[in-house]
């Protein structure tokens, strides 16, 4: 899973810097690269719902096959001449089909774990892999760029995700997993019950969280510390890693519709006195606070899929979840700019406060679908 998912973490940078070495704009860089997050948000509840009805071997490899084709089509057609009429819907497509290996390991955990007590310490570690590969593609793009030009790093990253996928899809765990067709299925699909559309819910007011952070603690550092931004976001992450290593290696007896609440608490009450640092000592040490109750609330959110989500449909119900996460934090971004610009850093670290409290009082609300059992056959 990891080495298939390693583009995810090196197509935006290749991308970029492909397309500035050709056309010399970062407006098209710009443009390419949204096209991408738009064609992975977009189509990723589809890809798990595929994987769900028709098994992971008989998706993982035509899709990868396919992104591996339009990869090819769009180097060509740099190469040859960067037209943005062709490069962005090329480049929407290989963000389409892209890989669904996060929601196929999710739903085979149960299947390679002792007993049900080790998967709070299997999502755990899926959920550290999942950063490791936001900081590792990065880092393996910028050492390509030492020794290639910027298209090694398309190359190399579509390299990963075949061998990646296709040892994944023909592993024996992978090949039992062969889905089932909808028997009158709802048309939301994994969101069809209560709980699963509180956890979109309040998990993209949690991206949103971190998407304004991304904004606000820059502007907030800017000066004489403001070197000590990517220092303060990498203590929050460090943070978030550590405690999810703990609680997943914990067994734990409560429910964990009642951890997920409390740890929805546990974040906000660290997210509301972020407006109330005056240096990046005490922005740091409130930071430290907010990545130890991300991870473990994530963790617990993965946890309550066996419970909330439709039969046969855990694949497409991890989607949701990531792509909610990862919507808030664009969303986040996209608010915390103008707040920032016009406002101040101070009003965005105040915006962070508010939406936690608010994804707190969601939870709070909607308890009860939290509980929800969905029969399974």
């Amino acid at each position: 899973m990891f080495v298939g998912r390693l583009p995810n973490g090196m197509f935006p940078l290749g991308i970029v810097f492909v397309l500035h070495q050709h056309s010399g704009s970062y407006s098209a860089a710009g443009a390419a690269l949204a096209a991408l997050m738009l064609g992975i948000t977009c189509s990723a509840p589809f890809r798990g719902r595929a994987v769900d009805r028709w098994g992971q071997s008989h998706t993982l490899i035509p899709l990868v096959v396919v992104q591996a084709t339009t990869m090819t089509a769009f180097l060509l057609a740099v190469w040859a001449k960067p037209s943005t009429l062709i490069v962005i819907p090329l480049v929407a497509m290989v963000g389409a089909t892209s890989s669904t290996l996060g929601g196929s390991m999710r739903q085979i955990w149960p299947t390679l774990v002792r007993s049900a007590r080790d998967l709070p310490a299997a999502y755990a570690l899926q959920a550290l892999l999942e950063d490791l590969i936001s900081v590792a593609g990065p880092l393996i793009a910028s050492a390509l760029l030492l020794v290639a030009p910027p298209m090694a790093i398309l190359v190399f990253a579509e390299v990963a995700a075949l061998t990646g996928t296709t040892v994944f899809a023909t592993a024996t765990a992978s090949r039992a997993a062969t889905g089932r067709p909808a028997r009158g299925s709802s048309l939301l699909g994994a969101l069809s019950t209560p709980g699963m559309r509180t956890l979109v819910l309040t998990l993209l007011a949690a991206g949103m969280v971190v998407g304004m952070l991304y904004i606000a603690v820059p502007a907030f550092t800017q000066g004489p510390d403001g070197e000590s931004a990517g220092t303060l976001l990498a203590v929050m992450a460090a943070s978030s890693m550590a405690s999810g290593l703990l609680y997943g290696g914990r067994t734990w007896t409560s429910d964990a519709d009642r951890r997920y609440l409390w740890l929805a608490g546990l974040f906000a009450a660290a997210a509301a006195p972020l407006a109330l640092a005056t240096t990046v000592t005490q922005l740091g040490v409130l930071l430290a606070f907010v990545g130890l109750a991300y991870a473990p609330r994530m963790i617990s959110a993965y946890l309550l899929l066996d419970d909330l989500a439709p039969a046969d449909s855990l694949a497409e119900a991890y989607t949701w979840l990531v792509s909610a996460s990862a919507a808030g934090t664009a969303l986040g971004s996209a608010i915390a700019g103008p707040i920032t610009q016009h406002a101040g850093p101070q009003w965005a670290l105040a915006g962070t406060g508010a939406v936690a409290l608010t994804s707190y009082a969601l939870v709070a609300a909607r308890r009860e679908t939290l509980k929800h059992r969905d029969p399974r056959p």
